[in-house]
């Protein structure tokens, strides 16, 4: 994996981002300079917030004066570490349920498939959202929160974990009956062995390409439910809401996260553009990253599998020209064998 340039350069963009922002967190306590009004070096007012990137660089602030550059350093060890961490608990859980599906009640599993495919048509970011509105929205009248920071971040990891381990499992559970049906683990099943080591010394080791592959689509998959739920006005931690009649509704991100960031700014698109379009960016940059490390993962392992497949038909010719060389050699021992024979007679 190190020696692909795709997936080396797909890893270290996560970990720059993800490492930055946590050096950040511990080295200046998540502060969010602010500068609202601008003024030059005589005292007179240039401008106020929102400012441009080329007034306060490199990002400028948003509508209320926070510069958004330190936003995007916060909000990037949420927005990494919840997807890794939904992607890891969708895996996990899918895993387990998946392998013991498709080895011991594959029968069941084919039925329960069908029940589960149907489900894939359920948009699971509407699903997502009418399950979460109650608690991550706050009380626009009263200014408070039904549950701590906590509560609702435990509860949405839970949540966006629930939806997808339906579908995830039976994508792992057809992967591993698909495994069961192979000769080479008819041929084990022949010579005695048994289930569990069929599945510990055959199956499982085949199924863990597949797993990696599988929790990078997943990753993906968490990033776009993110970003559909910011769009919906469901931010990760919370959503603080502000009505407001006459200059319309307002909300805000606890946490920083990148799509609490678009959720809540992307109605500047047209007139103040880099306001959302730097997190946009930013959400574009780490989706990309994730999909180049796969496509990397993806490269890597076809490689592999046809260095083996190579060796081997090298192997299966080098035996034959062998053998073949043997004949020969045996067949032309005993012609000069009878040809001496013939000569002494």
């Amino acid at each position: 994996m190190i020696k692909n340039p795709m997936f080396l350069i797909g890893m270290i963009v996560l970990l720059l981002l993800f490492g930055g922002s946590v050096y950040y967190s511990i080295a200046y306590d998540d502060h969010i300079p602010q500068t609202f009004l601008l003024y030059n070096e005589d005292g007179n007012l240039i401008d106020k917030a929102p400012l441009p990137p080329t007034h306060v660089p490199p990002f400028g602030t948003d509508q209320l004066g926070f510069h958004l550059f330190q936003q995007i350093i916060i909000g990037a060890k949420y927005t990494i570490g919840i997807a890794i961490l939904v992607a890891c608990m969708r895996i996990a859980l899918s895993f387990v349920a998946g392998v013991i599906s498709g080895t011991f009640t594959r029968k069941i599993s084919r039925v329960s498939s069908g029940m589960v495919d149907a489900m894939q048509y359920i948009p699971i970011s509407l699903l997502s959202y009418f399950i979460l509105r109650g608690v991550l929205m706050e009380n626009g009248m009263e200014g408070t929160f039904q549950y701590t920071f906590y509560e609702r971040a435990i509860f949405e990891v839970i949540i966006l974990t629930a939806v997808a381990v339906p579908t995830t499992t039976v994508l792992i559970s057809n992967e591993t009956n698909s495994l069961w049906q192979k000769s080479y683990i008819e041929g084990a099943r022949i010579l005695g062995g048994s289930k569990i080591s069929i599945l510990f010394r055959h199956i499982l080791p085949h199924l863990w390409p597949r797993m990696t592959i599988i929790f990078l689509q997943q990753l993906i998959n968490v990033f776009i439910l993110l970003l559909h739920l910011g769009l919906l006005k469901l931010f990760f931690g919370g959503t603080l809401f502000s009505p407001d009649p006459e200059l319309g509704d307002e909300y805000r991100s606890v946490s920083s996260e990148w799509s609490g960031l678009i959720g809540s700014t992307y109605e500047y698109l047209p007139y103040n553009t880099w306001i959302p379009l730097i997190p946009i960016l930013f959400f574009v940059l780490v989706i990309f990253s994730v999909n180049i490390a796969l496509e990397g993962y993806k490269q890597t392992i076809n490689r592999q599998a046809g260095i083996k497949r190579r060796s081997k038909q090298k192997k299966r010719t080098i035996e034959k020209d062998a053998s073949a060389s043997s004949f020969h050699f045996i067949n032309e021992e005993d012609y000069k064998f009878q040809e001496r024979k013939a000569v002494n007679r």
